[in-house]
């Protein structure tokens, strides 16, 4: 019989690819396993964030500077669990305020719960729990003690939650083990990630954009997946056919109320291609796109995995804008190093032209006919 075996990874539309690294490495301290493109979208970053080796739930991301905003509602994930270790809360408190994010607790099914958001909108909490390997990668300020272990759960938001509670239990395998006035707790497993919420209460219409949960994906075994095309059409679904993600195969289908879901096999995973200490270190691009390779590296805005104290705002969205911002910082500092020279003693003839030079430079960076005004935001 098949069936699946807990969360595979779950992906989201954010906004723009640093602040969205600055947050998930730099606040929550995962690891970038996997720096790529999507896979439908040479124009387009696919960001993997997980634990050491990128062996556990992982958290995705579409990077999308200027795309619409979403609405997290009905036919989506509304939110995404993590595990962090017990009696970890305080420091996570501690942690987000420092970064100014808001947070509070609550509990739900009887278990306590941290929930915050991300710096997109997306809604997420943390659950302390003993399942799961440790996670060893440490970071800006996470040490082991503290670090997320994996994804736990994810809340589901149905326009029919009967009909996707149906698929979760006939299709997927899932056992419901407890309800309540707010929805239903299923469970595919005790191992990290095996268990699930659907609210029943009804929200707003979702709409994607950033800030929403594109799609969820399950673990299936990797010689099952030609048989879940079949198994999904006999039982009245429309499944993609089979997609070859590099780092697994997976199938998609959109269930009754609405929630895109998609079944990926555990094989090859995310050290395919990179080793273990080198993950999410580079740009990697997809077989498919290799002919596009130079085309795409000058567009793309290059990524960093730095320590951040602070989360800040980007003013560009491209590779052409970051390099003038960069040449703009560049004058500027020319430009003081100058002024400071100046004041000191009598510039030389090279000097005076080069202060001519990025003046000029500075000034044409600040004119609608020099295209930088994205420049302002430095």
């Amino acid at each position: 019989m098949l069936t699946t075996q807990g969360i595979h990874h779950v992906s989201s539309t954010v906004g723009h690819g640093q602040r969205n690294i600055d947050f998930y490495s730099g606040v929550l301290g995962l690891r970038l396993v996997k720096q790529t493109l999507n896979y439908d979208d040479a124009q387009q970053f696919h960001l993997y964030f997980g634990n050491q080796d990128g062996s556990t739930g992982l958290t995705t991301t579409f990077p999308m500077p200027g795309a619409r905003e979403g609405v997290i509602g009905d036919g989506q994930v509304g939110f995404v669990t993590h595990a962090v270790p017990i009696a970890s809360f305080p420091f996570w408190e501690k942690r987000l305020d420092q970064f100014g994010i808001e947070h509070y607790r609550y509990k739900r099914f009887g278990t306590e719960r941290l929930a915050f958001k991300d710096t997109d909108g997306l809604e997420l909490e943390f659950v302390a729990s003993e399942l799961g390997a440790k996670n060893h990668w440490t970071f800006n300020g996470v040490k082991e003690a503290f670090t997320i272990t994996g994804i736990a759960s994810a809340t589901l938001f149905s326009r029919w939650p009967k009909e996707t509670l149906e698929v979760l239990t006939d299709i997927l395998g899932y056992q419901l083990v407890s309800e309540d006035e707010e929805g239903y707790q299923l469970r595919i497993n005790d191992e990290l990630g095996g268990e699930l919420y659907l609210q029943n209460k009804p929200h707003e219409a979702g709409r994607g954009g950033i800030g929403t949960v594109h799609h969820i994906a399950f673990k299936v075994a990797d010689n099952t997946i030609d048989d879940w095309v079949d198994y999904l059409r006999e039982m009245g679904y429309q499944p993609t056919e089979v997609k070859d993600r590099f780092y697994f195969k997976s199938v998609y289908f959109r269930e009754p109320g609405g929630i895109l879901i998609e079944l990926a096999t555990l094989s090859p995973g995310v050290l395919a291609d990179e080793k273990s200490d080198d993950l999410g270190s580079h740009l990697i691009i997809p077989a498919h796109y290799k002919d596009q390779e130079r085309e795409i590296v000058e567009h793309m805005m290059p990524l960093f995995v730095r320590e951040v104290s602070s989360l800040d705002d980007y003013g560009y969205r491209n590779r052409a804008e970051y390099d003038l911002l960069e040449e703009r910082k560049n004058l500027r500092q020319d430009y003081l190093k100058l002024k400071k020279i100046k004041n000191e003693r009598q510039l030389t003839e090279t000097e005076e032209l080069r202060l001519l030079e990025v003046k000029e430079g500075l000034k044409q960076s600040l004119s609608p006919e020099g295209n930088w005004t994205v420049g302002r935001n430095i």
